[in-house]
């Protein structure tokens, strides 16, 4: 449980310049018990997988979950580490830059045969590598035709963003989104934070579709993506048994969730090399995966 003073002593730091990750974790770390330093507690904290791990376990705790956490020590290679580490170990980043440099073959030593046919695949078919940029132009589109008084309602957009969003496109180098990130970028704004709002902003999540009341709804039906001999004598079941709609083909259903799990297929689709419309409306067109 947080105790007393932590969100004020985070508020603290942020207001000095720190980022949000290291505000919390060095309000965290000040919290820690004797014998512990706080400097180690807050380098510990500081480090991407542990603050998610972190995060994991306050959440089975408020869920009161059966879930018992287990950890595994990250060897080898940084979660942010950007060349491939010994011993054939390389971290995400190290692999996308090598894909992006280079295509398949050069992430051939980090990824297993599977992974790496799927990617021969993909490059094949020409609906790979997409990146930010393949976003570039429905994004700057977008961020440029709307006033500061909508983006307001887009969720992520927080603490006076939708101001400086509209004040930083006018004054970017190059129309790009790598440069509005970089332009965008604060202590207070992290990357991250800000490719969560550019992501809103391309699908027009608004914050009222990503309240916490809204999401303590919880999901509206399930959705099958694949299954063996085994789940298809589960599915059979569960079309007597199961709490929400079991769904196998979505044109069948109609919801909001449904709605904008589409609308996201549409949008990564569009931003292939190569794609067409059963691409994009693909959640209509392809039938569940039978093993």
């Amino acid at each position: 449980m947080e105790p007393a003073g932590l969100r004020e002593d985070i508020a603290s730091r942020l207001r000095e310049g720190a980022s949000y990750p290291a505000a919390y974790a060095g309000a965290a770390a000040a919290l820690a018990p004797g014998g512990v330093n706080a400097d180690d507690a807050a380098a510990l904290l500081g480090q991407p997988n542990n603050s998610l791990g972190l995060h994991y376990l306050i959440a089975l705790q408020r869920l009161d979950s059966a879930i018992r956490p287990f950890t595994a020590a990250r060897t080898g290679a940084a979660y942010h580490e950007a060349t491939p580490g010994p011993g054939a170990i390389a971290s995400a980043t190290a692999v996308r830059r090598l894909l992006m440099a280079d295509g398949p073959e050069a992430a051939a030593p980090y990824v297993p045969a599977a992974t790496l046919a799927i990617l021969h695949r993909e490059w094949q078919e020409k609906r790979a590598p997409v990146h930010w940029e393949r976003f570039a132009q429905p994004l700057l589109h977008i961020a440029a035709t709307r006033r500061a008084s909508e983006l307001v309602h887009i969720a992520e957009v927080t603490e006076g963003l939708e101001h400086r969003l509209s004040r930083t496109l006018a004054q970017l180098p190059e129309p790009s989104v790598e440069a509005l990130l970089s332009a965008l970028k604060t202590k207070r704004y992290t990357r991250t934070k800000l490719q969560r709002m550019l992501a809103h902003l391309l699908l027009n999540h608004t914050k009222a579709e990503c309240s916490p009341e809204r999401l303590a709804e919880g999901p509206a039906y399930l959705r099958v993506l694949g299954f063996n001999s085994q789940g298809q004598a589960l599915l059979k079941l569960m079309k007597k048994t199961a709490s929400l709609p079991v769904l196998l083909r979505p044109s069948t259903f109609t919801h909001n969730q449904l709605e904008l799990d589409i609308q996201a297929q549409a949008a990564y689709a569009l931003a292939c090399e190569h794609t067409d419309t059963r691409m994009m409306y693909s959640d209509y067109y392809e039938s569940p995966v039978r093993i």
